[in-house]
């Protein structure tokens, strides 16, 4: 901290004063106000001799000996000053200073609060509180302070810096980018500017942690590590186009991880450019044969292409190439899962199976096991699994929807309302539980009850064609003739729309058969 900041606001403040009192102590202040502040010291000692009760008086000569580097002698003067006149705020913002400088935050605290209960418009004083609580790391503390201080954080970098953490840390985001826009404007390290694009990232402000990966990447152009967390922010930016171009130029450097090949199929992908996306999957599992990531991203595409051999190949590649190294869960789960799109139920269940001896508490792998004998028409077959990981562990919303919807199958009008009801409870934002709920009440004529699941269903996902359908139908036995009009036309309109995008995405998948120039 500048400890120059201390004395300028106090000896304005003690000018008053100076002014009524004899020529030694008139003369400090004059020396003090040019920061002669060894020249002071003898002036205010003998003033001090002249009026040893004076609480001013030793305020000023803690003043000058904190500016002296003679702390211990400050902090006594501070404090005879609090004895002779507890009621002045000037010693206990300055004693806190002290203290604080000398890391004895209790103290210090202390003795700020009671200088603000004193005089609450200091600034200083917020200020000393706000870089305490930034020392301390009490980032809510701080940010409480903010208001009163920014006039003399804009003087300090260094304190802005650590306020703007404190405000992203504690949500305080538009506070936290002003202050951020503000240090554009004064030298800060690439290592800060590096410290703060990656908190900027991890709290989802993705364009303004942009800004901060420019700069670190224009501090240090030959470095790729730069370059890739760049090209990553564009992409967490949605600007999967900017990051592009950075990505092969980064491919191309011998030191770039396999993660390179990854990124930048996910930014083709993302721009529909699907046949560079395969192909740059495919670099990433050549890159790094032991990383099942790559095989799952891999595959992920080439199933979403109905190229389902190909994916199989590719992920019993994967199993086999980690085998020693990684654990497989994931991959026998997306062996079992291309195996159910190829019908053969029984080696889908054994890939699954052994997934979930793997990962018993995992509920992914009993779901995926009670899908397999969903698709083969065995509801019955299919709510053993689900039931038997209900009873080992914790409640979880995805396997109470699909209780609740294998029930509903099965007849099991009550033991689908409490299961999806429970899948509501654990997850109020599951689309698919409160569909399954409106149905349900359909069918058991409640329609009021109804009407507010696919409503809900609508609010969370207004494009979704089946509830606004099932709406229709509703508001017409409801009686609300134009509610129903309203709502055929809506679902006519977005069938129409989902439609023509099912379309446009058959014409991309065909292209992605083709081989990249």
């Amino acid at each position: 901290m500048n400890r120059s900041l201390l004395p300028v606001a106090t000896l304005l403040a003690a000018s008053a004063f100076a002014a009524a009192q004899d020529t030694h102590l008139q003369k400090a202040v004059e020396l003090l106000r040019q920061q002669q502040f060894a020249e002071a010291l003898p002036e205010l000692e003998l003033a001090h001799r002249a009026q040893p009760a004076s609480p001013e008086i030793e305020n000023l000569l803690g003043i000058t000996c904190t500016q002296l580097d003679q702390l211990t002698t400050a902090d006594a003067h501070y404090r005879r000053s609090i004895e002779l006149n507890p009621k002045l705020p000037g010693p206990h913002k300055n004693l806190g200073f002290n203290q604080f400088n000398e890391r004895h935050y209790a103290e210090a605290e202390r003795e700020l609060k009671r200088a603000l209960a004193r005089d609450p418009s200091d600034p200083f004083t917020h200020y000393y509180l706000a870089i305490l609580y930034l020392a301390t790391s009490r980032d809510a503390l701080a940010v409480e302070q903010l208001p009163a201080s920014t006039t003399l954080l804009a003087n300090d970098p260094e304190s802005r810096f650590q306020m703007a953490k404190a405000c992203l840390n504690t949500g305080h985001g538009p506070a936290a980018l002003e202050l951020i826009q503000s240090l554009a404007q004064t030298q800060i390290t690439p290592s800060k500017e590096y410290e703060l694009a990656v908190l900027l990232s991890e709290k989802h402000f993705y364009p303004e942690a942009v800004k901060r990966f420019e700069y670190v990447a224009a501090a240090d152009p030959n470095s790729w590590a730069a370059q890739y967390d760049l090209a990553i922010a564009e992409i967490n930016a949605g600007q999967p186009d900017k990051a592009i171009p950075i990505l092969q130029s980064v491919a191309q450097q011998q030191a770039a991880p396999s993660s390179v090949f990854s990124f930048l199929g996910s930014a083709y992908e993302s721009t529909n450019q699907l046949p560079q996306a395969l192909d740059e999957y495919q670099k990433a599992v050549q890159a790094d044969p032991q990383n099942p990531d790559h095989y799952l991203d891999y595959t992920r595409l080439l199933m979403d292409l109905d190229r389902t051999e190909e994916a199989t190949r590719i992920i019993e590649q994967g199993i086999s190439e980690t085998a020693s190294t990684e654990d497989p869960y994931a991959l026998d789960l997306r062996l079992g899962v291309l195996r159910l799109k190829q019908a053969r139920f029984d080696d889908a269940r054994t890939a699954i199976n052994q997934a979930i001896a793997l990962h018993p508490d995992l509920v992914v792998g009993y779901v995926a096991l009670a899908q397999s004998f969903m698709q083969q028409g065995s509801d019955d077959k299919a709510v053993e699994p689900l039931l038997k990981a209900r009873a080992m562990l914790h409640q979880d919303a995805t396997l109470e929807y699909y209780v609740g919807l294998i029930s509903l199958r099965l007849g099991k009008v009550a033991e689908a309302e409490i299961a999806l009801n429970n899948s509501v409870r654990l997850r109020p934002d599951m689309v698919e539980s409160h569909y399954q709920l409106g149905k349900l009440y359909t069918q058991t004529d409640r329609l009021s009850q109804a009407r507010t699941e696919f409503e809900c269903v609508i609010g969370l996902a207004p494009a979704n064609s089946s509830a606004h359908y099932q709406l229709s139908k509703l508001y017409a036995k409801l009686g609300e003739t134009q509610k129903a009009a309203e709502m055929a036309d809506e679902t006519r309109r977005l069938m129409q729309t989902q439609r023509e995008a099912a379309l446009a995405r058959q014409k991309t998948h065909l292209a992605a058969f083709q081989a990249p120039q």
